[in-house]
């Protein structure tokens, strides 16, 4: 008997076996007289066919009309019902699952979804608020933030952390998704292709849709590499990662405000792994620990006796047993005193006002401006503050000890790598006179 993890989020439907990913859906469907399609399907055909797309019907999950001619789709519960059929149908699910939702699913829209949930393939025997579980087995004691980026929302959750890690409050912050990101990131590229080949790929529903389709890997590249040369169409237009985090700002700005509101002096933001894939997401706070991908799936092992059910009606599970505090060791990016602002290598500082580079080769540590063929991390500049990103693969040390998570940098850090005797410091520099 196999168990696994069901997660709700219209980022992505993601389904564990364990603690392995072996399926993630995107919450979009489209919708004609002959079909209901969802999932990465229906995000493949989202812009070129945008009056038959409906991406809300996760967030507004309820018995609320939808105007469509296809009769398999009467309103967004029977969307819901249409996804979860095709995330069965994808992937082999396991015997037993643990439904983890956002935290700010109301009643109604929780037994919505478990007699949606009862109607499908999936055997759920547990319900489970996705930010509890996820800070339940990694945070130390003390009032601390969860924050999980949403198709069309950010959420921000409150968790108290002593014996028990127990849900207080989630907030919303609107008009801060995945989907807006991708909106604004879209504007930068579209105008990019109109200044420098004169093609507005916004005229074309094809090449819109490609544009989308292409986001991801091209800000992928553009965190790795600084900038990205983009191709749509036979015609390419450079983009920098500065254009991209000075887009995903404002943004950010209503996240930043929103766990300023929540958090206290000592409390320890845990970021899901989607911010890592935005530019500037490794700044939405001083101390802030960026959680695996599969977070809520190692919670839900470790603690499956407790949120397991073996009979009777599911209910909500929102505060859970918190690992012992001597088994807890958290890495947090922490303010110091001075914000670095160069990186001294030698007897060269320079300065990170555009991405700077560091890899090694035959045993030497460099830090250059432009891009090397393997680079081991990047650091960038965000709103006058040096946050470190590690690239896949690479072992990289930070003040002696082994680091994988994107980290802000303060005066005093040192980078360096195993077996490597020079090591990168970040400085500060001020600047005296009239």
């Amino acid at each position: 008997m196999s168990e696994g993890v069901l997660e709700i989020n219209d980022c992505g439907l993601r389904v564990f076996d364990g603690t392995n990913e072996v399926l993630e859906s995107p919450g979009v469907a489209i919708i004609n007289s002959r079909e209901i399609v969802t999932g990465t399907a229906a995000l493949m055909r989202a812009r070129s066919h945008p009056t038959e797309v409906n991406h809300q019907f996760w967030r507004r999950l309820s018995l609320e009309s939808v105007k469509s001619d296809n009769p398999g789709c009467r309103h967004h519960a029977d969307l819901a019902f249409c996804h979860l059929k095709a995330v069965g149908d994808l992937c082999d699910l396991p015997s037993e699952v643990a439904l983890a939702v956002p935290g700010n699913f109301t009643r109604e829209q929780l037994a919505l979804l478990l007699g949606v949930v009862k109607e499908s393939p999936i055997n759920v025997v547990a319900l489970i608020d996705s930010a509890t579980a996820c800070l339940a087995s990694c945070a130390p004691r003390g009032v601390h933030l969860h924050v999980e980026l949403h198709r069309h929302q950010t959420l921000v959750s409150r968790i108290d952390v002593y014996e028990q890690a127990e849900l207080d409050i989630a907030e919303t912050v609107n008009e801060a998704g995945l989907q807006h990101f991708q909106d604004a990131w879209a504007r930068v590229f579209t105008d990019a292709f109109i200044m420098q080949c004169r093609f507005d790929p916004f005229h074309s529903a094809e090449a819109e849709q490609q544009l989308y389709d292409q986001l991801p890997q091209w800000i992928a590249r553009a965190m790795r590499q600084g900038e990205v040369m983009a191709e749509l169409d036979d015609r390419t237009a450079k983009v920098s990662l500065r254009q991209l985090q000075d887009a995903s700002t404002p943004i950010l700005s209503r996240v930043r405000a929103m766990i300023e509101n929540l958090s206290d002096p000592n409390s320890v933001v845990f970021v899901s792994h989607r911010w890592a894939e935005i530019p500037g997401g490794a700044q939405l706070a001083e101390r802030i620990h960026l959680l695996p991908h599969n977070a809520v799936a190692q919670a839900a092992e470790q603690r499956w006796q407790e949120i397991h059910s073996d009979s009777g009606p599911l209910r909500l599970i929102n505060a859970i047993s918190a690992a012992p505090a001597t088994e807890v060791a958290v890495q947090v990016n922490a303010a110091a005193e001075a914000a670095a602002t160069h990186l001294l290598y030698g007897h060269r500082a320079l300065a990170a006002q555009q991405p700077l580079f560091v890899s090694w080769q035959e045993g030497k540590l460099s830090v250059t401006p432009t891009p090397p063929s393997h680079p081991a991390a990047t650091i960038t500049n965000h709103s006058g503050r040096l946050a470190l990103r590690v690239d896949a693969g690479a072992e990289l040390m930070l003040n002696g000890e082994q680091i994988s998570t994107p980290i802000n940098l303060t005066a005093g850090d040192r980078i360096g790598a195993a077996d490597i005797e020079d090591v990168i410091t970040a400085i500060s520099v001020e600047h005296y006179g009239a």
